[in-house]
């Protein structure tokens, strides 16, 4: 439980918007951090939000970009990145290739 109120806080923060449902685990991957080193671990979750989704409330320090995406905006995540470096364009594409329901 406690992992979803830290969610929900982080989506508020970053994004503005409020977390309505936490549908699924995406998955947990580790790296290691630029600043500082170390390992790091992220969860990454597939979420339902509430909030004006045509006016981005982004953390820009932490965020230099959003976007909208579908199956055939999918290449947009791989251009420019090196083999290694396709953490969000496989997170994403798992989502909008059909991830089944959370319990299905």
């Amino acid at each position: 439980m406690s992992s979803v109120i830290v969610d929900a806080r982080e989506v508020a923060e970053e994004t503005g918007r409020r977390l309505r449902r936490v549908r699924t685990l995406l998955g947990v991957t580790a790296w290691t951090g630029d600043v500082g080193g170390g390992l790091r671990h992220e969860a990454d979750y597939l979420v339902e939000v509430d909030g004006n989704l045509d006016r981005p409330a982004l953390e820009w320090s932490k965020h230099s970009a959003f976007g909208w995406f579908g199956p055939a905006d999918l290449h947009r995540l791989t251009e420019d990145r090196a083999p290694g470096e396709l953490l969000i364009h496989d997170l994403i594409a798992q989502v909008v290739n059909g991830l089944p329901e959370a319990g299905a």
